[in-house]
């Protein structure tokens, strides 16, 4: 089972709500998952920042070992990051945690994994 998560939301709790669910997901024994995403997009980018205030979350999440996922096989994580909303904000991509991927739409992006058998998760 492969699931996106999607945050768009500027505020931190928001923005940590999101990153929990993911964890909490990848920790859950009575799930068998091959892919964890979590697409950032709008004010919801702000969290990729190296220096925003859940930039230590997204690193954790990021940091996942195949212990730490209760999971035979490890899932693949990512943490991306809306292109257009990055560019909006005159974000450059030397200005995220390392290991954030920026695609060119965060809706596109959306739209592509649910194509591809993603379930969709709607995060704060």
């Amino acid at each position: 089972m492969r699931t996106v998560l999607h945050c768009s939301a500027g505020a931190p709790d928001a923005q940590r709500h999101a990153l929990a669910n993911a964890a909490n997901l990848l920790a859950d024994e009575t799930v068998a998952l091959s892919a964890v995403a979590v697409v950032f997009n709008g004010d919801g980018v702000e969290a990729v920042r190296a220096d925003s205030s859940v930039a230590d979350d997204v690193r954790g999440l990021l940091a996942r070992t195949p212990e730490e996922t209760n999971a035979a096989d490890a899932p693949s994580i990512e943490v991306c990051a809306c292109g257009n909303s990055l560019a909006g904000r005159d974000i450059p991509a030397d200005e995220l945690v390392y290991g954030v991927d920026v695609v060119s739409s965060g809706v596109g992006e959306l739209t592509r994994r649910q194509a591809d058998g993603y379930a969709y998760v709607k995060a704060p």
